[in-house]
């Protein structure tokens, strides 16, 4: 779950439209009983069929999440909204998800309220996508100056504490021979389960400072202070967001209007 920001051209938005306005022709007589679910299904077939996203890869960074006309923010400690203002420590600048250099930051000049927002662009933007831009590369600029600290919360409060210093680093090594060979989908190996959290087998995090306080959940927990080596991966969205900003402005000189859909 989190936020997803798709761009889509003109052609791409009337066919959709055009799509959901047969779509509910054809469910209100459904509805009505003017026909059977059967004829439903059947009918649902032939009506104007709803376009994908198409999505168009970072001229930069072509295997990036981001693209040209896709953004997204996770909800987790991950997600570019939680991510870009730890690191530029701007955290306190705001609530979320719209502090200093959030998507929402980035976005603010255009002076929209996305929430039901209807999404239409036209040449009005054109001054506001440019400055949303500037923004976007200035946060690049700012992330790479950035010293990249984030916190991690760790902790379970649902198992009372019970191992000791060395049970602990016996369970550890143990973890550690049972996974020997296997592949992770979590990088180093990292994963969190009923008796702790394993940052990584090898490389693990660049820890600065660890204290015991409260977590997100209101409950116990470890917060460790670590320095990040994903940053670069956060420069790399910034400046494919202001891609994006490029790419809606093209969308509009060329079709006259584009479309912007904020979901999440």
């Amino acid at each position: 779950m989190g936020l997803d920001v798709y761009l889509y051209s003109a052609e791409a938005r009337e066919h959709n439209e055009r799509h959901d306005r047969e779509w509910d022709a054809l469910w209100q007589r459904k509805k009505k009983g003017g026909i059977t679910e059967e004829q439903f299904d059947a009918l649902h077939k032939e009506i104007t069929q709803y376009a994908r996203h198409e999505d168009a890869p970072s001229k930069r960074y072509p295997d990036h999440l981001f693209n040209r006309r896709y953004l997204r923010s996770n909800y987790n400690d991950g997600g570019f909204n939680h991510a870009v203002p730890d690191f530029l420590s701007t955290s306190d600048s705001g609530t979320y998800p719209a502090q200093d250099g959030s998507l929402y930051w980035i976005f603010e000049p255009m002076g929209r309220e996305w929430d039901g927002d209807e999404g239409t662009l036209t040449a009005e933007d054109v001054p506001k996508l440019q400055e949303c831009k500037a923004r976007a590369l200035e946060v690049a600029d700012r992330l790479r100056k950035a010293d990249p600290l984030r916190v991690e919360e760790i902790g379970n409060a649902l198992v009372p504490p019970t191992m000791r210093a060395k049970e602990f680093l016996s369970w550890f090594r143990q973890q550690k021979a049972s996974r020997e060979g296997k592949k992770s989908p979590f990088g180093d190996g990292g994963y969190s389960c009923r008796e702790g959290t394993v940052l990584g087998f090898d490389k693990g995090l660049d820890v600065l400072a660890v204290t015991m306080g409260i977590g997100t959940l209101g409950k116990p927990s470890a917060l460790v202070i670590y320095r990040s080596d994903s940053i670069d991966s956060y420069v790399q969205s910034a400046e494919i967001t202001a891609e994006f900003c490029d790419e809606a402005i093209a969308l509009i000189e060329r079709d006259g209007s584009a479309y912007l859909m904020w979901s999440g």
